[in-house]
């Protein structure tokens, strides 16, 4: 077990396991969730999720990737972005609704489960067919964009009420959002994507002009809304695409195969 402590990697899925935990310190204490302590919540949860875009680069860099910790990131991962982000929500808003907000946030909690482990089935099956893009929403983007609305809110946006109904409403889409089959881009083919190259600057350029402009925390505010909508319309057109391409292919090869019928009929008469 020395080893995997010692493994520069699991460093960063560590830091991202404190950062979560120390913010649900922060949501469980005794003491009055004001708006300031929950911006500092929502604030540990993206850090958090930070640490855990770089332990995956740090393992290339350092080339000391290890089945630990894949399973490690995992648990991280179910931390970060399925049980911190449904507590935050439910802290800030979704306990005004009783037992409809405790559902909702169970539901979110379930749904990121149940995406991360059918993540962990494909990865070894590789049942996924569709490159450039994962298969739902991400747990991690998922959890990004509820922390970011829970940042915002009582940041930039403390002045502005939304009712904890549609609070509600958005982290239930969300959820479903990461156990469907719709296709979302996770930019990993921007070198040969020239599609995806050009939806990317366009994120980029939204989340700086809306840090430098308005406030640092729409740096993700306006990243994860844009990429929240923009890329649920791009994955339906995408899906869409796909089956009209397998559809044409296949009556292609049903034509084809009609022909070879057809002339293995005639044959054996020509023959006579």
């Amino acid at each position: 077990m020395i080893r995997h402590f010692l493994n520069p990697p699991n460093w960063f899925t560590a830091a991202s396991i404190f950062c979560s935990v120390y913010a649900l310190t922060l949501l469980v204490g005794v003491g009055e969730l004001t708006p300031a302590v929950l911006a500092q919540a929502a604030t540990l949860i993206v850090f958090g999720g930070i640490f855990d875009m770089m332990d995956g680069r740090v393992a290339r860099l350092t080339n000391r990737f290890s089945e630990f910790g894949v399973q490690l990131d995992s648990i991280a991962d179910m931390v970060g972005f399925g049980v911190a982000p449904a507590v935050l929500v439910y802290a800030w808003s979704l306990h005004e609704l009783g037992g409809l907000g405790v559902a909702v946030a169970v539901w979110y909690a379930i749904c990121a489960a149940f995406r991360l482990a059918r993540f962990n089935v494909n990865a070894v099956e590789h049942t996924w067919e569709f490159a450039g893009h994962s298969q739902g929403l991400t747990s991690t983007m998922a959890g990004g964009t509820l922390v970011t609305l829970v940042w915002v809110c009582n940041d930039y946006l403390i002045d502005v009420s939304i009712p904890p109904l549609m609070v509600a409403m958005l982290t239930g889409w969300v959820a479903f959002l990461m156990i469907s089959s719709i296709p979302f881009r996770n930019f990993k083919d921007l070198r040969h994507n020239r599609v995806a190259r050009r939806l990317f600057a366009v994120f980029l350029a939204s989340c700086i002009g809306g840090a430098v402009v308005l406030h640092p925390s729409m740096w993700f505010g306006i990243g994860g809304g844009l990429y929240l909508v923009a890329g649920f319309v791009d994955g339906l057109v995408v899906a869409v695409h796909h089956r009209r391409l397998g559809r044409a292919l296949l009556l292609d090869e049903e034509d084809d195969g009609g022909l070879f019928d057809d002339e293995d009929d005639v044959e054996p008469a020509h023959r006579s």
